[in-house]
């Protein structure tokens, strides 16, 4: 009877490892390598680990039953594409129409972004969005480069060391420099955002075959959006009143007239380009787009960031707020299952951050030298009249709540990453097994975290040290100023 079960046990043992190799070489076959290449080993691997237990497990004890195999879990291809195609809760779904309106101003250039399924999304090198977007990128790039040499003819003058103004010297610069770059990285991510889109609804299909609630992204993303892009459309409209005082509103001279206001404009914030440029009413076309293209490149740079954090964030809260009720109602846990879910979720989240940490890491920096900036301008400004003063508040309260809103919601994938940890460390020895010290381990050691190229990670006590380091860059801009007004 004995040699009978162990027969079975060996006989069963080679069924499963046989079925594991042919169905991982089936999926990887019908993908093409396209999708889930990253993903699926590291997955098979744990149901590798997971099956020699069990058999170990059975050939120990004769007497007990044979196990049941692990529950397999979708993976995205041809035949998952209908699934995929009928969430239109999922993030590619999501994105799709703030993508569609960031593309209007030649930002990540790849089609089939609204369509249902990410598999139908593309990018190709030669095409009418690529080209575009070069063209757009062609223009910013002339404007950063007459603010280059504006400054360097500014800095290297007899004037500034006069009456030296940083602000004018170097502002239009990094402003238009800030926009050349952001297209330059997000025209990069484009490659990269078709397969990070894939692996990303592989993730969503692999946790929600656990059968546990699904995040609603939809309004959340959304709000994000329009708030950030409402508040810097009104600061916008600021801005160009601030530098159009000059023009006849009342419409009864002969100067009140577009191209009037155009070269009004134009003359007041652009004057470091008309140095080198005598201006016409093409050229104040031109510069009047392009602002508006470099503004909301700017603007759109941490729209971003926040909603894609925002899309990982809630999936760890939909894992914490799954563990937490079945705790607090007395339901069986599969941990096993569940370390696979938070270890392809931390997967998910180092992928996410090779991708887009270059977005994370000009979006801070930008942020940085525009609140010491605009700080600067508020402690050294003279009387700009009513509109300046509303101008100058609502501009440094905005820089200061959009720095400190996508902060908060980057940390929170850290914050989410971090809530079990106190309900595994109090678990009952009756359901603390090897899968559940596995799985605080995993959640306890790996820092789950976006960064800036690995330069800073983003948590809540990062932003301590960005208010910190604007402190110290203002005493230093203001030293600076005073020295050389002296």
């Amino acid at each position: 009877m004995g040699d009978t079960v162990n027969v079975s046990s060996e006989v069963y043992g080679k069924t499963l490892k046989t079925n594991q190799i042919f169905s991982a070489g089936s999926k990887i076959s019908k993908r093409n390598g396209v999708t889930c290449k990253k993903i699926l080993p590291y997955l098979m691997r744990q149901k590798k680990d997971k099956m020699k237990e069990m058999e170990t497990q059975f050939s120990s004890d004769s007497q007990s039953p044979i196990p049941s195999p692990p529950r397999s879990r979708p993976f995205l291809n041809e035949q998952t594409l209908s699934i995929s195609s009928n969430d239109p809760e999922s993030f590619h779904c999501v994105m799709g129409p703030i993508l569609v309106m960031a593309q209007l101003f030649g930002i990540l250039p790849v089609s089939g972004i609204l369509m249902p399924s990410p598999l139908q999304i593309k990018f190709v090198k030669f095409s009418i969005r690529t080209i575009y977007s070069a063209f757009i990128s062609g223009m910013v790039l002339f404007m950063a480069i007459l603010s280059i040499i504006h400054m360097i003819k500014i800095i290297n003058s007899a004037t500034f060391e006069v009456q030296g103004d940083m602000v004018a010297a170097t502002s239009g610069t990094i402003f238009y420099a800030n926009c050349v770059m952001g297209l330059i990285i997000f025209f990069w991510l484009s490659s990269r955002w078709v397969t990070l889109q894939r692996d990303w609804r592989s993730m969503e299909l692999f946790i929600d075959s656990n059968k546990m609630e699904r995040p609603k992204l939809r309004w959340k993303l959304y709000l994000i959006a329009i708030s950030i892009l409402f508040v810097a459309l009104i600061e916008h409209i600021l801005s160009i009143l601030v530098h159009v005082k000059k023009y006849d509103w009342s419409g009864k001279s002969d100067n009140a007239t577009f191209p009037n206001f155009l070269e009004i404009y134009c003359t007041s914030s652009h004057a470091f380009i008309l140095e080198n440029l005598k201006y016409n009413l093409a050229l104040g076309i031109f510069i009047f787009i392009v602002s508006k293209l470099a503004t909301f490149t700017w603007n759109f740079t941490d729209v971003f960031i926040a909603m894609v954090a925002t899309g990982l964030a809630e999936r760890y809260k939909t894992l914490n707020k799954y563990v937490i009720n079945s705790i607090s109602k007395h339901r069986p846990i599969d941990w096993s299952g569940l370390r696979e879910d938070y270890a392809t979720l931390s997967f998910m989240v180092k992928k996410v951050d090779d991708d887009i940490s270059p977005v994370i890491l000009l979006s801070f920096v930008n942020n940085l030298y525009f609140i010491c900036l605009q700080l600067l301008n508020g402690l050294s400004k003279s009387d700009e009249g009513i509109i300046g003063d509303i101008y100058f508040f609502e501009s440094f309260l905005f820089l200061i709540s959009r720095t400190m809103i996508v902060t908060l919601l980057t940390a929170r994938i850290h914050d989410q990453s971090k809530v079990i940890l106190p309900i595994l460390f109090t678990c009952s020895t009756s359901t603390y097994d090897k899968e559940t010290e596995r799985l605080l381990h995993l959640l306890s050691t790996d820092n789950i975290t976006l960064t800036g190229m690995r330069f800073f990670s983003i948590t809540r006590n990062f932003l301590l040290a960005v208010a910190g380091a604007i402190v110290t860059y203002e005493v230093v801009l203001l030293q600076f100023n005073v020295a050389m007004n002296k």
